[in-house]
């Protein structure tokens, strides 16, 4: 079973391990905010994200000397994050991505999370039990239904708001990845 420890996994080994599942669950998802983008909690990352775009956009439109990005950056980090950036190998150096020339690639990292979400409130729909499912390691009928929707269609869409229009009847909403995160860290800090 999921979780639950009746697998006998860890079984005499009670004094180590003293952590109901509802601590580690509040443990692995504790909002910190920090300087590392891949390090960042969930709640947080998208900050990350956004900071990068925000830099990106302004040296794309001229608006911004490349000169200037460290010092934007740790602005930023300090405003969004309220982290001290101690140097440019933990600011904006931390990523390959610019180096790489991959000049707006961080939002497609936001754009799947959204997406995400949004499969998930529709295949909360079709299949209520989803979480059920999930909790009993049941993955078949999910796996299809995204097959269905999503991955049988390759490059047959023009674009993802094409795609999510076709098979969900509205493009990206970014709605439904707020209401996630809304819903699912009100109940963890219970405010």
């Amino acid at each position: 079973a999921f979780g639950n420890g009746e697998d006998g996994e860890g079984e005499g080994e009670e004094d180590d391990f003293n952590y109901t599942p509802e601590e580690i669950y509040a443990a692995v998802n504790a909002v910190s905010p920090g300087l590392i983008r891949v390090e960042a909690d969930e709640l947080t990352y998208p900050l990350h994200v956004i900071l990068r775009y925000h830099i990106e956009r302004d040296v794309v439109e001229g608006k911004l000397d490349v000169k200037d990005i460290p010092a934007r950056w740790n602005s930023a980090m300090k405003e969004t994050l309220g982290v001290d950036v101690p140097d440019d190998a933990a600011g904006c150096l931390q990523d390959v991505h610019w180096s790489g020339l991959a000049i707006g690639y961080f939002p497609t990292y936001l754009i799947g999370s959204a997406t995400a979400a949004q499969l998930a409130h529709y295949c909360r729909r079709d299949m209520p039990d989803m979480d059920d499912r999930i909790e009993r390691g049941e993955f078949g009928e999910i796996k299809a239904w995204l097959t269905d929707k999503v991955h049988r269609h390759g490059r047959r869409y023009g674009s993802l708001d094409e795609m999510l229009e076709d098979q969900l009847g509205e493009k990206l909403n970014p709605k439904y990845f707020i209401d996630y995160l809304t819903n699912k860290y009100t109940e963890l800090y219970k405010c």
